[in-house]
């Protein structure tokens, strides 16, 4: 198969991906050799991850979507049967807490991540069988049942945050499929009303929300790395330390090579190219939307949709946390913070991006639309 990539998305996420891999060999090279006496432990890990995305990535690219449609059980059953297995003794991988991982040794796998890709393929299908009747109520309840059992599995982890954002990209799919001022008045409603009293069940989530409306109330406990990420940004001024000059990621942050990678970048290479990584973020969901406007059927591009708005809502809240202008939350920086899983995990949603691009370039698009369209009206005139 002879599949075109898009090259603004392959020059965006190529970016982003070998810059990630500098700001964690970086980030966490001097910390590491005093830990374990090995450097580059953090960057080694992480590139397997990326050799390991890249090859998920390709394989997706070069995968018809109908393949992705006719095997989408295999994928969201796949993933339940992840979740469980983080309650199971002896493949659970317990950090602070939290049974979120699974795996043995020092290789470990989040489960949620891959569910969320899962999730939005099942229901991406789903709505595309029923477009055009999303404004029945029985297929808009059938719809949010497709997230569901994922979200009870991820709940009682405890992970409130991936439960409200696979919960959120379930609504953000179902919404561009057409759904009625109505339904998502009463769905956020509904969303509001179950999630604040489940946001405040653990004390931790409530000093979390305390600590964004005053870190400095308590800057020894939970507003402590938001003043820290302040101070590293402040230090970093207009063109940053230089690389690998932080004092914030030595003294002060705790694991800077991960959420708050930002913030070393930042104090680093300074307000200017922070300012420029925030603009790739906005590239990519440009050429996303762009991808999704043209995609071939309604099951590519709501997927199209979703993956774009996930990766820039992660983007901008990882940011947005650094700033001190969200409540804390352990989101990843897309493509740049350490973390296998979500590297593996991204790079295979933008292998889906890079297929629903070229299936595109294979099919004249209005042709395709006009076709869907008709089959839309005709649903709904029956």
């Amino acid at each position: 198969m002879n599949r075109r990539i898009d090259p603004y998305l392959f020059a965006i996420v190529a970016t982003l991906v070998i810059g990630g891999l500098v700001m964690v060999y970086s980030a966490s090279a001097m910390v590491a050799a005093d830990w374990s006496g090995d450097g580059t432990q953090y960057i080694k890990r992480q590139f397997i991850a990326v050799v390991i995305g890249t090859g998920l990535c390709v394989g997706s690219a070069l995968t018809s979507m109908r393949t992705f449609r006719k095997y989408r059980y295999v994928f969201y059953i796949a993933s339940i049967f992840g979740l469980l297995l983080c309650y199971v003794p002896g493949i659970q991988h317990r950090v602070n807490g939290a049974s979120r991982w699974i795996g043995f040794g020092s290789a470990h796998l989040q489960p949620a991540e891959f569910a969320k890709i899962a999730m939005m393929i099942m229901l991406a299908d789903y709505l595309h069988r029923w477009r055009g009747q999303i404004q029945d109520h029985r297929v808009l309840v059938r719809a949010f049942l497709i997230p569901l059992p994922l979200m009870l599995l991820v709940f009682p982890q405890p992970d409130f945050g991936t439960t409200v954002i696979i919960g959120g990209l379930a609504a953000l799919m179902i919404f561009v499929a057409g759904m009625s001022a109505k339904h998502i008045l009463l769905t956020g409603s509904l969303g509001l009303i179950v999630g604040i009293p489940a946001m405040f069940l653990e004390q931790y989530r409530i000093q979390r929300f305390m600590s964004f409306l005053d870190p400095w109330e308590n800057a020894q406990g939970a507003g402590y790395h938001t003043i820290q990420s302040w101070l590293a940004m402040h230090s970093g001024g207009m063109w940053g330390q230089g690389l690998g000059n932080s004092i914030a990621k030595l003294h002060f942050l705790p694991e800077p090579w991960t959420d708050y990678i930002g913030a070393v970048l930042a104090e680093e290479l300074g307000f200017v190219r922070l300012v420029m990584l925030i603009a790739l973020y906005v590239l990519f969901v440009w050429r996303g939307i762009h991808i999704a406007k043209r995609a071939r059927d309604a099951f590519s591009m709501y997927l199209a949709a979703t993956i774009t708005v996930m990766v820039g809502a992660e983007a901008c809240f990882n940011l947005g946390v650094v700033m001190g202008i969200l409540p804390p939350k352990g989101l990843v920086l897309p493509f740049i913070s350490y973390g296998a899983t979500a590297m593996i995990t991204h790079l295979w949603a933008v292998g889906l991006l890079f297929g629903i691009a070229a299936e595109a370039d294979e099919t004249p698009v209005h042709e395709g639309w006009s076709k869907h369209l008709s089959e839309a009206s005709l649903r709904q005139a029956n």
